[in-house]
């Protein structure tokens, strides 16, 4: 008799001992079959546990429910700021896109200006060139 004793407390305790280890993560196997029997073995220390400890009472559902809702209020106040965040972030990509399209235009028109002034050249005779010319030596030195 004395002998089924230490057999069933050896059991116990190699059971408890899966079911520590099942859930905590110990115990995985890539054969589905000793993974199964692992599980069925951690089965009554799991049973056990939840029992003696009561996670599913109301109390701790209405907790778990309160968190969701709290984690619902902030992540809408997060969506709003990353919004508020994001719509500043727009508004400076248009006014760099305004300025882009400015500058844009000026390099455009100087380009322009620049094509002018080289037909204009062209078309200048040689006399004309260097009436132009002096007056623009002598106004330079005129300024120093």
């Amino acid at each position: 008799m004395k002998k089924w004793i230490i057999i069933i407390v050896v059991v116990l305790v190699a059971l408890i001992a899966i079911g520590i280890f099942y859930e905590a993560g110990y115990l995985h196997f890539k054969s589905s079959t000793l993974s199964a029997l692992v599980a069925a073995l951690a089965c009554p220390y799991m049973f056990i546990k939840n029992k003696l400890f009561n996670r599913n009472s109301p109390e701790s559902v209405n907790d778990i429910i309160n968190r969701a809702k709290d984690g619902l209020i902030n992540d809408e106040e997060h969506r709003t700021e990353y919004d508020a965040k994001v719509s500043a972030k727009e508004q400076e990509i248009n006014e760099l896109k305004a300025q882009v399209n400015h500058l844009t235009t000026q390099i455009q028109n100087k380009t322009a200006e620049e094509e002018a002034v080289h037909t204009a050249v062209r078309e200048m005779s040689s006399d004309e060139i260097s009436r132009e010319f002096e007056k623009l030596y002598y106004a330079n030195e005129k300024d120093d």
